[in-house]
C-alpha cells in the first residue's frame, strides 16, 4: 500500500516543524537536525554531557518515505560523510534499563531469609540492548515504530498497524529514544591499557678469560 506523496510530504513537515518549534530544547539535547531533503533528514547525535567538551557521536539518517502506511526507517552513519556504520562503529547499545516486579515461590522446606515471607515481590532489573545486529552490518533500533524492526523475520507477529495511530513511529518520540538511551548517556571516554609480552629479558653471564 502507498500513501499519495502530497499527503506524506505534509505529515513529514508537521513534525519536522514540531522540532524547529523546539529547536533550542532539542540542541541542548545533542539532537542536530542537519539536513532536510524529502523524504529523508539526516541528524546528528551529539554527547553534549561528554567531558572534556561535547563530541558528535554518530548520525541517524531517517528516511519517512509512505510514511505513515510504513514506519520511518533508521540508518546509522557518519554525520560528516553519511558514510554507513556497522554496529561496531557506534559508540552505544542503546541500553534501556527496565524494572520489573517479580513474585518469588521458595518450596517448601527452603528456609526464608529473615524478614521475607512466602512469595514475596522481588525488583529485578532487566537491560535491554535497543541497537541490535551483528558487529560487522548495520545495525538497527529494535523498536516498534522502527521499519527495520517490523521488516525483521523475528517480528512477523508484531505488525507496524498495531502501533500506527499510537504515535510509535513519531519522528520526535524516536529521536528522544536514541538520544535518551544513547548519547545523553555518554560522560567521558575510557581507556584500557594492554601489555602484551614481547619476549623475555636475561642478563648473559660473563665468564672470565
Amino acid at each position: 500500500m502507498y500513501a499519495d506523496p502530497a499527503v506524506v510530504r505534509r505529515k513529514v513537515e508537521r513534525e519536522i516543524a514540531a522540532y524547529f518549534e523546539r529547536q533550542d530544547h532539542y540542541r541542548s539535547r545533542g539532537i542536530w537536525v542537519l539536513q532536510y531533503d524529502f523524504p529523508r533528514l539526516l541528524v546528528a547525535f551529539v554527547a553534549s554531557k561528554f567531558k572534556p567538551f561535547p563530541i558528535a557521536a554518530f548520525g541517524v539518517l531517517v528516511d519517512m518515505t509512505n510514511y505513515d502506511v510504513e514506519p520511518p526507517s533508521l540508518q546509522f552513519v557518519n554525520p560528516f560523510t553519511r558514510e554507513p556504520l556497522t554496529r561496531q562503529d557506534v559508540p552505544t547499545r542503546l541500553v534501556r534499563v527496565r524494572m520489573e516486579n517479580v513474585q518469588t515461590y521458595v518450596p517448601p522446606g527452603v528456609e526464608l531469609p529473615p524478614g521475607f515471607q512466602q512469595g514475596f515481590i522481588q525488583q529485578v532489573q532487566h537491560h535491554d540492548e535497543l541497537l541490535q545486529g551483528f558487529d560487522q552490518d548495520p545495525p538497527f533500533v529494535c523498536l516498534q515504530g522502527v521499519r527495520e524492526y517490523h521488516e525483521n523475520p523475528a517480528h512477523t507477529g508484531d505488525p507496524w498497524w498495531l502501533y500506527r495511530s499510537k504515535g510509535a513511529g513519531g519522528l520526535l518520540r524516536l529521536l528522544d529514544v536514541i538520544s535518551r538511551f544513547g548519547t545523553e548517556t555518554m560522560r567521558e571516554q575510557q581507556f584500557q591499557m594492554q601489555f602484551v609480552p614481547n619476549g623475555i629479558r636475561a642478563d648473559f653471564p660473563i665468564e672470565p678469560t
